[in-house]
C-alpha cells in the first residue's frame, strides 16, 4: 500500500514511502499496546540503534551518495509509550543528551496516548511509520516508530534500518520537496506521492508493458560483466525510456514527464543507501545477490523499483554523479544518466 499526506502548515510533502509499501501500517498500531513504565526516558537499546542508524547513514553518503556535510533535521522516534524527540545541539550551551554520527542532540522525551506530535504542530496515529518532511521554514525534520514496534509485527531489525537508511536520505534532499510543490502549483493533484506515475498510468498495458522493458534493460546494465555491455545496455534502456515518454507524457500529461523525473531522483537515492547499507559488512552484511530482490520487493513500486536500478548504472558509470542530486542545485536523475552515457 502506497501513502503519503500532505503536512499542512508547511510547503512539503511528507512521504511515507518504503515502510508503508511494505506493512499495513494500520495493523501496526500501538495505541493499544499495554503500559510496562511508568516514566519517559530514551532507553538505551533504542538510543544505541539510533546511533547506529545515524553512524550507518553517515558510512554510506560518504561510500556512495557523496552528499554534502549532513544538516542533521529533528527526528521524532517513538515505541509504545512515550515518544522522543532529538533536537539537534547547535549552541554549546545546549544540554546535550544524545550523540549520533558525531553530531550532539538534546532529546526531549514524553510519555503519549497514542497520537504523536510533530514539530510542525500536527499529529499522527502511533503506528509503524517513517517518513521526511520540511516545516514551512524550510527545516527538515524525520519521524520513525522504533524497531520494539517492528518486531511486534513481525519485521526485523534489519527491515527497519534499510527503511531508515531510505527516508534519512530525503532529509537531505529538500530540493526535491520543494520541486514537488512546485509541480503541484503548475496542475499535479494535492495529494501526489511517490507512485504518482504508477496510479495515473498503470490502467494502460502498453505504458505499462514499455515502462517495464526499460526497467529490464536497467538491470542488465547493473549486472552487465562489463563497462561497455552496461553503457550498450543503459543506452537501449534510456532509448525505449525516452520512447515511452514523448509518446504518454503529452497534453494533459506533460507535466507528468517532470514528475516522474523527480520521483525516481528521490526514490533512487532513498534505495541506493538503502541497498548499500544492506551490502556493508557493518550494516545489513548481506551479499548483493541477496540484497537485491530483498530491497525490490517484487518490483511492485515503480518509482522505488526503476529509480534504484538507474542509481545502480549511474553510480557504476560515473560513481560521483549522486553527489550533484543533493544540495541547493540538486540535478535530478535522468539529466546525469544521459550525461554519464555520452563520456
Amino acid at each position: 500500500m502506497s501513502s503519503s499526506r500532505r503536512v499542512r502548515g508547511g510547503t512539503a510533502i511528507a512521504l511515507m514511502l518504503l515502510a508503508v509499501s511494505l506493512t499495513d501500517a494500520r495493523a501496526a498500531s500501538v495505541a493499544r499496546a499495554p503500559a510496562t513504565r511508568t516514566s519517559c526516558g530514551f532507553p538505551t537499546p533504542d538510543s544505541a540503534w539510533t546511533a547506529m542508524a545515524l553512524d550507518g547513514w553517515q558510512r554510506v553518503s560518504s561510500r556512495a551518495l557523496h552528499a554534502p556535510p549532513i544538516r542533521f533535521p529533528t527526528l521524532v522516534l517513538f515505541d509504545s509509550l512515550c515518544s522522543y524527540t532529538l533536537l539537534p545541539a547547535m549552541r554549546p550551551e545546549v544540554e546535550v543528551s544524545f550523540i549520533g554520527a558525531g553530531q550532539p542532540f538534546a532529546a526531549r522525551a514524553a510519555p503519549h496516548s497514542g497520537t504523536i506530535r510533530l514539530p510542525n504542530g500536527e499529529s499522527l496515529p502511533a503506528s509503524l511509520v517513517s517518513f521526511a518532511s520540511r516545516m514551512r521554514n524550510g527545516d527538515m525534520f524525520f519521524v520513525m516508530s522504533l524497531p520494539s514496534i517492528w518486531r511486534a509485527s513481525g519485521r526485523s531489525d534489519t527491515l527497519a534500518t534499510a527503511v531508515f537508511m531510505h527516508e534519512f536520505t530525503h532529509t537531505q534532499s529538500p530540493a526535491f520537496g520543494a520541486r514537488i510543490d512546485a509541480l503541484i502549483r503548475r496542475g499535479l493533484p494535492e495529494q501526489i506521492d511517490d507512485d504518482v506515475i504508477q496510479k495515473r498510468f498503470d490502467s494502460l498495458p502498453e505504458f505499462k508493458r514499455a515502462y517495464e522493458r526499460e526497467r529490464d534493460m536497467l538491470y542488465e546494465s547493473a549486472r552487465a560483466p562489463t563497462r561497455d555491455l552496461a553503457v550498450r545496455a543503459a543506452r537501449r534502456a534510456l532509448a525505449a525510456m525516452d520512447a515511452r515518454r514523448s509518446t504518454f507524457f503529452r497534453g494533459p500529461n506533460a507535466l507528468y514527464g517532470d514528475a516522474e523525473d523527480v520521483f525516481l531522483s528521490m526514490e533512487g537515492t532513498g534505495q541506493w543507501a538503502a541497498y548499500v547499507w544492506l551490502t556493508d559488512p557493518r550494516g545489513g552484511a548481506m551479499s548483493a545477490e541477496d540484497a537485491l530482490p530483498y530491497i525490490r520487493r517484487g518490483g511492485r513500486r515503480w518509482s522505488q523499483d526503476e529509480g534504484l536500478a538507474i542509481l545502480i548504472v549511474l553510480s557504476r558509470l560515473a560513481p560521483d554523479a549522486p553527489r550533484a542530486m543533493f544540495g541547493a542545485n540538486a540535478r535530478t536523475v535522468l539529466p546525469l544518466l544521459r550525461a554519464a552515457l555520452v563520456r
